[in-house]
């Protein structure tokens, strides 16, 4: 956590920036990381002075864009962590969980900027601890293999997320890939 305290919201204001992260988030879908700001106020419903009271400037809202999202993959990880049998019923779980929120996870699974010294920053190290342990549970379980790592599963999970706008039915064809995936680093018991 940041070693300044953040004084608690009100509820209205808690509700404004939880709709301008969810209309940035919407639109960098869309149009990439460059939206006129002005846009994701609109589409939140809210003035452009109300989105530069709580983010004075593109960077602090890409920050909490990142915040959110990273808040969102942890708890999906730990929940993998905790709930797999195996290190790789984990990494199933949490490649079904993270598909199934990709609309909310734009900027780490589409580029976060990797900036340091920042909550976002913090909440990729626990991150990264979280897959890590996942990762070894599955060494030692021998359900995963061992030229695995923690980057190969969140890189998978990453280009699923990127729904190919030639393939209809993506849900379909990722739940396709996440199988061969899946296979593919399990131990060969041949």
């Amino acid at each position: 956590m940041t070693s300044t305290r953040k004084r608690k919201l009100r509820k209205d204001a808690a509700e404004n920036a939880e709709r301008l992260i969810a209309a940035a988030a919407r639109a960098g879908l869309a149009e990439g990381k460059f939206v006129p700001l002005e846009q994701i106020a609109a589409d939140a419903g809210v003035g452009i002075g109300t989105l530069y009271r709580r983010y004075p400037n593109r960077e602090a809202l890409l920050e909490a864009m990142a915040v959110r999202a990273y808040r969102l993959i942890l708890a999906e990880a730990e929940d993998a962590l905790a709930s797999g049998d195996t290190g790789h019923d984990s990494i199933s779980r949490f490649l079904h969980q993270t598909f199934a929120h990709r609309d909310e996870l734009v900027l780490p699974l589409h580029g976060a900027p990797m900036t340091e010294g920042t909550e976002s920053a913090e909440l990729r190290a626990r991150m990264q601890q979280v897959m890590g342990a996942i990762l070894e549970r599955g060494h030692q379980d021998g359900s995963v293999r061992t030229d695995v790592n923690a980057g190969t599963v969140v890189r998978f999970g990453a280009m699923l997320a990127q729904p190919m706008s030639n393939v209809p039915g993506w849900a379909e064809a990722a739940a396709e890939q996440r199988a061969v995936f899946l296979r593919g680093i399990a131990p060969d018991r041949g």
